[in-house]
Parts: structure tokens; sequence; C-alpha cells
């Protein structure tokens, strides 16, 4: 294990210990943090470095503000607690469909790229979510009325129902 993956599980576990609760099940790791599953039905994310913690965290009270837990019919967490020093936010997990994952968002500001890039990224984007890239591009539209410009995005974080569950449904 590294020491920035020994140090991110440090301060993961100071945190819970502060909150008198269990860290559970790795439910993700990436470039900015990892995520565990609580013993009180929440989400603990850790974050490597301020700036994509305060992204994240700006991004959460933006959408509580105006009072978002669904989005497009996409499920959002919700802020539970915070800790600054520790570069840590609780959150309620969500079930499919769901919508997370705002460390790379900027707020009240577009990203300034040139039309090439917009294109090639879009391309991109639609190979990732194929089918799904329509609402996937209304979704970040409805983001963008609450001045959430969203562009690190992937079917990690914006998930649709497995087709066996709209099938069902």
């Amino acid at each position: 294990m590294e020491s920035f993956d020994r140090d991110i599980l440090d301060r993961a576990n100071q945190y819970a210990l502060g909150r008198g609760i269990r860290l559970e099940d790795r439910l993700g790791f990436g470039k900015d943090g990892t995520v565990w599953s609580t013993s009180r039905a929440t989400a603990v994310k850790v974050f490597r470095a301020a700036e994509p913690y305060q992204r994240e965290l700006a991004a959460y009270c933006r959408l509580a503000e105006h009072g978002v837990r669904v989005l497009c019919g996409h499920h959002v967490p919700e802020l539970h607690d915070v800790d600054g020093e520790r570069l840590v936010l609780e959150m309620t997990t969500v079930r499919r469909p769901f919508l997370l994952d705002f460390a790379s968002a900027r707020l009240d500001e577009s990203p300034d790229f040139g039309d090439d890039v917009l294109s090639q990224w879009q391309e991109e984007k639609h190979e990732q979510f194929g089918k799904d890239w329509p609402r996937v591009e209304i979704i970040l539209a409805a983001l963008r009325r609450f001045g959430i410009h969203l562009l690190d995005i992937n079917p990690g974080n914006i998930s649709f129902l497995d087709p066996r569950q709209e099938a069902d449904g």
C-alpha cells in the first residue's frame, strides 16, 4: 500500500473513530480519493487534496440549497457531515439510478475549451454511455441550471437502472 493510500486510510479511521462509527466496505476509489460505507448506512469519502474536496463540498451545498435530492430521476447523495481538516465528506448512500462524484465540478464557471476539444470530449462520452448519452446530456444541462459544470463523467458516477430492472419496472 502506498503512503498516500495509508494517509487516506488513517484519516478515514480518525474520522470514523471521532464519530463513533465503523468503516465497512470500500465502495470505490480513484484519482480524487476513496469511499467507504459506514456502520450508520452512510458513505465516507476521503480526498487526496483540498481542491477536489472543496469542489465536491461546494457542489453538494449548492444542490442542498435548492433542495435537490433527485435530478432527472437520478438520486443525489446528501451531505451528512464534513471534516475539513481531514478532507472528509460523509453523505447518504444512494441507489440506482444515481448521480455522484462532483470532485471535478466547477461552480458558476464553465470550462473554456475550444470547439475541437469539446467535440472530442462529447464523442468519447457518447461512446462510453452509448444509448444513454442523450439522457446524460439532459442531466448535465440540469446541473448547469444550478451553476454546476460537470465534465468528469463516466458510467460509474452517472448510473442508470440495470436494463433488467427497467424491463421489470
